[in-house]
């Protein structure tokens, strides 16, 4: 960890700010993290939005990377920071190729990139295919919950779209 100095904004003594150390998590890391922990994350992912809807988030439009040559695949860039008490900025970089399923590999990977909010420094690579894919549940999971919280509970559910 690197420290440095840096003046306060009132010219008092010094304020020590440091490199944040980093590290890289693996998608096996991620999943036994992750295991076991579905009403925490649910929670978690609706404290998210509410941060993001009192204003304390900066959520750009996605980026595309499109190939000419291969027009069911792309990469996206979905750049995101965060206040409330997580306070991070970061970068989920995604692809989707289809085309990878028929080899025996999934369709998508991703790799999520966290930064330090006060250095901008990186300070975590995450495998982020199992983080994306879990976030999606508990967001379905939250709406569902809160779509059914006045009536009664379904006792069906029904699935649209392919294998």
């Amino acid at each position: 960890m690197t420290a440095v100095s840096s003046p306060s904004a009132e010219s008092g003594p010094a304020e020590s700010i440091s490199v944040p150390p980093f590290s890289v998590i693996s998608g096996a890391q991620v999943q036994q993290a992750l295991q076991g922990r579905e009403n925490e994350i649910t929670e978690l992912v609706e404290a998210t939005y509410r941060v993001h809807g009192a204003g304390d988030s900066v959520n750009p439009p996605s980026y595309f990377l499109r190939f000419p040559d291969r027009p069911t695949s792309r990469i996206i860039a979905l750049l995101a920071s965060i206040g409330g008490q997580v306070r991070v900025d970061g970068i989920k970089w995604i692809s989707s190729f289809p085309e990878n399923v028929a080899a025996g590999i999934p369709r998508a990977s991703a790799v999520l990139i966290l930064n330090d909010r006060d250095t901008g420094y990186p300070f975590a690579v995450l495998e982020s295919s199992i983080i994306s894919a879990t976030r999606t549940a508990a967001s379905a999971a939250l709406a569902a919950d809160w779509l059914s919280r006045d009536r009664q509970r379904p006792t069906r559910v029904g699935f649209f779209g392919w294998a």
